[in-house]
């Protein structure tokens, strides 16, 4: 009977290998095996052998040297277990690997396979005792799971590599067996492959399922257009009817400019283009290997049908309640002011409190409320808005708590819900609450306690979980101490609350609007310097509503693309050059400094900057800090601070850099006469 002596470095290598081997010669063969040891010294007996099988290259020459001369040495070839490979394909594409072995050429041999298998999109970092251990999430390892070092999260192990079917061959062949055994070793071989490509044929079968059943459309090719898979979404946007005959992307009856597009080695992304009477999103990606393209992935998607799909949405959201369309994006400008506001809200939307916004009409309080629902844990729920100053007392409270059926002449039948009901689980928004009456006042300040409504003419609650984010353009503090808002409800209303600047205070932020504005209307026109300077001048008491009318005007009056002085209104150009003095803006800062009871320590600092400014002196904060402090008011530096940084930002004063001091403006004087 024949004899093999297989000689290994590892017990499981080894215990693997003996199993292997056993299943293929069935007791035909006696099979011996040797542990190697690579520090100590080896002393085997092997003359008695037939066939000396070595585990690895890594020790082929210390075995020869063992081995008797005449004798035959078959070091194996390693093939990788398929039954684990599964895991390592659903690794993403790049990810950094290692490929942990005992042996630097076990952990090279290991990778060589991998990639040969087709699995060549990962980095691999091949990591073997006493190597440097590189950073990597994954480590795949064929057995050697306990050489895995700390830090990776993730372990596949392939077990230990099989005997690959050619060295099986080899050895039959060196032991001088009948050649016909290899067949059936063959046959053995070939039905585990079969078993495995009929696994992966079935998951090709429900990809393409998946892949058909989703509305986008596919095409898979390679860089000639040689089509290689298309779903049936393709087949759809591309009026393909019979797919048997198609099979170069060239045969599709399309634009010129699209096929190019289709075949040229770009990339691209969301480009629209007209495939027929459709507008399609066309979006694509170059198949890489090594860098090289060798393939091309086409997205298509059919944007007539993706709008029609949106009414329909948006139609049943209508139905339930309401929805928000701005976000933070639609808030544009550089202003420090705005940017500040922005900030603000946004830490705001984390929270569920209930806000106040203040600022004049036309400034985009609600786009900041629209903003502020759209990135908190309600932006799934609906968004309600109502404006009290156009609502009489009865209809507002109508509107806001709805109706039982009866309730009073003309009511509806079966009654009607209220906008608190309609905004359940989402935003109201409550624009001019400074408007309301005083019965609405105590109706709404009870929702708020108690967070439930009674509908009019109705005996039963209904609880409502709703935000209530609340906008005035009126000084409600004043309005509180006048009895025409009541306390607790301002107080229940202003639990967080900011401040949006009008346009005015904001200049700087006008090219930045008028160019968002005219992208929104897919337009191309722009203003000269002398436009903008002009635009500059205006005081905008109508804020962002009345420059985007402006704006309106010039798109659908004006038919060039440049905008000259010459294409505004005559009644515009007057309004800005020799308009009355306005004294709104001083107005509102006054009103907001009493809010904030602020209004005499600016107006001292005001007079101290005006003193030093006669002397043509600058002073720095310090010295009107000490100043202040000397005429017996009760303020610390850090609150000069705070003040003189608001009169800067309302236009009243100039800061300079460090050590350079402060000067009161021409608008600051006049805001001084006029507070006077």
């Amino acid at each position: 009977m024949k004899k093999i002596a297989l000689i290994t470095v590892d017990s499981k290598v080894m215990n693997s290998f003996m199993k292997q081997l056993n299943e293929v010669f069935k007791g035909e063969v006696v099979i011996d095996s040797f542990k190697f040891d690579l520090n100590g010294e080896n002393e085997f007996n092997l003359s008695a052998y037939d066939l000396i099988v070595c585990s690895s290259k890594a020790i082929f020459k210390d075995v020869e040297k063992l081995v008797p001369p005449g004798k035959k040495i078959v070091v194996v070839r390693r093939a990788i277990n398929l039954d684990k490979l599964n895991e390592v394909m659903k690794i993403k594409v790049g990810e950094k690997v290692l490929l942990v072995s005992n042996h630097p050429y076990t952990a090279e041999e290991t990778i060589k396979l991998l990639r040969e298998l087709g699995i060549d999109y990962l980095e691999y970092i091949p990591y073997y005792p006493g190597c440097k251990v590189e950073d990597a999430k994954i480590a795949i390892t064929p057995g050697g799971s306990h050489l895995v070092p700390g830090g990776v999260k993730k372990v596949i192990d392939l077990g230990v590599k099989i005997i690959d079917i050619s060295s099986l061959v080899e050895i039959f062949f060196n032991l001088g067996l009948p050649l016909e055994e290899t067949n059936l070793l063959t046959a053995r071989y070939a039905k585990e492959i079969l078993r495995h490509n009929k696994y992966i044929s079935e998951i090709n079968s429900i990809l393409k399922t998946v892949i058909d059943v989703i509305n986008e459309g596919i095409v898979v090719m390679d860089i000639s257009g040689n089509i290689l898979f298309f779903n049936e979404g393709s087949k759809r946007i591309l009026d393909i009817e019979n797919d048997f005959n198609l099979k170069n992307i060239s045969e599709l009856s399309v634009e010129r400019k699209n096929a190019e597009m289709f075949l040229n080695m770009k990339e691209y992304c969301n480009e629209i283009i007209k495939i027929g009477s459709k507008k399609v999103m066309f979006n694509k990606r170059l198949l890489k290997s090594e860098d090289n393209a060798n393939g091309i992935v086409l997205s298509l998607n059919d944007i007539t049908r993706i709008q029609r799909l949106e009414y329909e949405i948006r139609k049943n959201n209508r139905k339930k309640g309401f929805i928000s369309k701005y976000t933070f994006d639609d808030l544009v400008g550089v202003n420090e002011n705005l940017i500040n506001a922005i900030n603000i809200a946004k830490k705001i939307a984390k929270t569920d409190l209930t806000v106040l916004i203040q600022g004049e009409n036309g400034t985009g309080k609600e786009i900041f409320a629209q903003a502020i629902h759209n990135e908190s844990k309600r932006k799934d729920g609906p968004f309600v808005a109502v404006n009290f100053s156009s609502l009489s007392e009865t209809l507002a409270q109508t509107e806001l708590f709805g109706y039982e059926e009866g309730s009073f002449t003309g009511s509806k039948k079966g009654g009607k819900s209220g906008l608190f009901e309609y905004a359940h689980n989402g935003t109201l928004f409550i624009d001019e609450i400074g408007d309301i009456s005083p019965n609405i006042q105590v109706q709404l300040l009870r929702v708020l306690q108690e967070k439930e409504i009674m509908r009019l003419g109705g005996n039963g609650v209904i609880p409502v979980d709703v935000r209530i984010i609340a906008a005035t353009n009126k000084n409600l503090k004043k309005l509180v101490e006048e009895g025409k808002f009541r306390k607790d409800l301002y107080y229940r209303i202003k639990v967080l609350s900011f401040r949006v600047p009008p346009l005015r205070e904001r200049k700087q932020d006008i090219p930045y609007l008028v160019k968002y504005f005219f992208k929104k209307d897919g337009s191309k026109k722009h203003l000269t310097k002398e436009v903008l300077d002009l635009f500059n001048k205006h005081s905008w008491p109508g804020n962002v509503r009345e420059l985007e009318n402006m704006v309106y005007y010039i798109e659908n009056i004006v038919e060039h693309d440049e905008v000259v002085i010459g294409d505004l209104s005559d009644e515009f150009i007057e309004e800005v050059r020799n308009g009355e003095e306005d004294n709104s803006e001083f107005i509102y800062i006054l009103d907001l400094l009493k809010e904030k009871e602020w209004a005499e320590d600016c107006k001292y600092i005001l007079e101290e900057l005006l003193k030093y400014k006669s002397l043509n002196k600058k002073v720095g904060r310090n010295r009107i800090f000490k100043n202040l402090k000397n005429k017996g008011r009760d303020i610390t530096d850090d609150k000069v601070r705070i003040r003189m940084k608001y009169l800067e930002n309302s236009g009243l004063i100039s800061i300079g850099k460090t050590k350079e001091g402060s000067t009161i403006t021409e608008k600051g004087k006049e805001f001084l006469n006029f507070i006077k």
